[in-house]
């Protein structure tokens, strides 16, 4: 190892006594709606900036696409069937360490403010290290589309597509308000000289059906739901302008953060450390598992390996399966294809194997 590539190490920063500052831009956007996924529709320079000056991740997703319990996965690192945190009023039991406790134990100056007040946070602790939670709120005002210039996605029935297009009119246009709110955010960074040693990440609580597959709202399984969006910024740490498959899961975020801060994981994280994985170094997981609608009739179970995609209800029966790389818009249900079986065999025993790792971590 030459001395430049040591100096881009985080553990030679760490070392140097500079610890980096975390950003954190969580936002309701789904992972389709970005500029690396191709969007046609999407008005974004400053999310398409971040981007170019990152590392984009394709295939992350939401381990619960509903706000409150996807919320709390992030910060905890650990599954809404093992905090609790599964419906929308639910709150974290007293004994979840969370990553804003985690970090600010270790002399992080930690916030979470909105957008138009995070200059005076950042000039206040310009001397780092911070761990500031951005939250991009929907506008109360915002300037529609125009839904006839839109591109639907292939699944929206035609049926359904006049509403469809008027309600992703309303929300591109909130996404262009959401986009100059990020960069209002990155642009205070640069100001103070803070861009240097601030990882900055945007992601998302959960995606967004839109009318795709004929349905609003989420929490469901198919991919405008449960994939979210992700670009991590780490400068000299991370290369710009890179695009990675790496399947992420939201409960990854924190133990990868805490590495990446030179802070310990607590005991009891579910979700993986990608710091080495994601600049090449170590194991790559193999899957990514999600959950929703726990204690509903309508409860489901995902597992997404390689290519193929599984889902089960709550009694581990097999409702859905797909191929991605052959089939993304999951037009075509081989759930019960005689030909599929052998793949449906593999990945439920995949599941359930991910499903006994999680079920020796408890509550706190």
């Amino acid at each position: 190892m030459d001395r430049r590539t040591f100096l881009l190490t985080p553990l030679a920063l760490l070392a140097a006594d500079r610890k980096p500052s975390v950003l954190l831009l969580a936002s309701g956007w789904r992972a389709q709606a970005t500029p690396w996924a191709g969007d046609p529709d999407l008005v974004a320079p400053n999310l398409e900036k971040l981007g170019r000056q990152g590392v984009v991740f394709e295939r992350a997703y939401s381990c619960y696409p509903r706000s409150n319990p996807a919320r709390a996965a992030l910060v905890t690192g650990r599954f809404p069937h093992t905090t609790g945190v599964i419906g929308e009023h639910d709150r974290l039991p007293a004994g979840e360490v969370t990553l804003d406790a985690a970090l600010k134990s270790e002399g992080y100056a930690v916030g979470r403010l909105p957008a138009d007040t995070v200059a005076d946070f950042l000039g206040s602790h310009k001397n780092g290290p911070f761990f500031l939670t951005v939250p991009l709120e929907s506008p109360t005002t915002s300037h529609p589309l125009d839904p006839a210039q839109l591109h639907p996605r292939e699944n929206i029935p035609s049926s359904d597509e006049l509403d469809a297009r008027k309600e992703l009119a309303l929300r591109y246009g909130d996404y262009i308000a959401l986009d100059s709110s990020a960069g209002q955010v990155m642009a205070s960074l640069d100001a103070l000289g803070l861009a240097g040693n601030t990882i900055v990440v945007f992601t998302s609580d959960h995606g967004e059906q839109m009318g795709s597959q004929g349905l609003d709202g989420d929490d469901v399984a198919f991919e405008e739901s449960v994939r979210i969006p992700l670009a991590i910024r780490h400068p000299d740490v991370l290369p710009g302008g890179t695009k990675s498959e790496l399947l992420v899961s939201q409960v990854d975020l924190m133990p990868t953060l805490l590495a990446w801060c030179g802070v310990p994981a607590p005991d009891g994280i579910q979700g993986h450390d990608l710091s080495g994985p994601i600049s090449g170094r170590g194991e790559r997981p193999e899957s990514v598992y999600a959950e929703g609608k726990i204690g509903d009739k309508d409860e489901w179970r995902m597992l997404v390996l390689g290519s193929d995609k599984l889902v089960v209800n709550s009694q581990t029966e097999i409702t859905h399966l797909y191929n991605l790389a052959a089939d993304p818009y999951e037009m075509t249900n081989l759930a019960h294809e005689p030909s599929e079986r052998l793949k449906r065999d593999v990945l439920l025993a995949a599941l359930r194997a991910s499903e006994r790792r999680l079920a020796h971590f408890k509550r706190r």
